[in-house]
């Protein structure tokens, strides 16, 4: 059997293909065989890498979820605190495959234990990096608060739960005005970081999804 010389690159098509499949049929109406036919490999090859669906759901609840972010993150150290928190939030409102995903996406209510997974790994791996951001603001000066590790698991499950389309019966005037809010709220907490550019990115956003 000839060896796979890119076995992180197949990781991350599953991941990618699995957690669309999960926001589109939901986590218990998706079968590996489905992620097979998506994937067009065989099942060895995925059971190379995950022994089983629920590991896959964990791999994306981890890192695998903020692989994106982690790799922008990384290319930034030309920006103060402040406008990484904007470049990475205004990148992940623009991203079509986000947007493309959400569009037939379920409710979060009816998908509850994916729901669970990623909550977690916001919690575990995105607020922690946000974190670093925020402390890297107030050192710089662009950033003005005092519980950077609260500030930033606030930030991120609004965007991740109340800012989402999925929530619910939810309409497009319903999001504007949370967006609305949540600019006012980051800027009462001390980070001002809902400019014009990032607020564009969101509406933009919003449209995709509910055109």
């Amino acid at each position: 059997m000839a060896r796979n010389k890119h076995p992180e690159k197949t990781v991350q098509q599953i991941l990618s293909i699995s957690y669309r499949l999960f926001l589109e049929k939901g986590y218990e109406q998706t079968t590996i065989q489905d992620i097979i036919n998506e994937l067009g490999m065989s099942k060895g090859a995925i059971y190379h890498h995950f022994k089983s669906k629920e590991e896959i759901l964990h791999a994306i609840g981890d890192k695998g979820n903020y692989s994106d972010t982690i790799e922008l993150y990384k290319n930034l150290n030309h920006l103060n605190g402040l406008q990484k928190l904007k470049k990475i939030i205004k990148n992940e409102f623009e991203n079509l495959e986000k947007q493309q995903f959400n569009r037939k996406a379920i409710s979060l209510t009816e998908n509850p234990k994916f729901v669970s997974v990623l909550l977690n790994g916001t919690l575990k791996y995105g607020a922690p990096m946000f974190q670093e951001l925020i402390e890297e603001g107030k050192k710089d000066g662009s950033i003005s608060l005092e519980d950077s590790k609260s500030a930033s698991e606030v930030i991120l499950l609004l965007n991740n739960v109340w800012l989402s389309p999925m929530l619910g019966q939810v309409s497009e005037e319903d999001l504007e005005r949370r967006i609305l809010y949540l600019k006012s709220l980051t800027e009462l907490m001390g980070i001002p970081f809902m400019d014009d550019e990032v607020l564009n990115a969101m509406k933009s956003y919003l449209k995709s999804i509910f055109k």
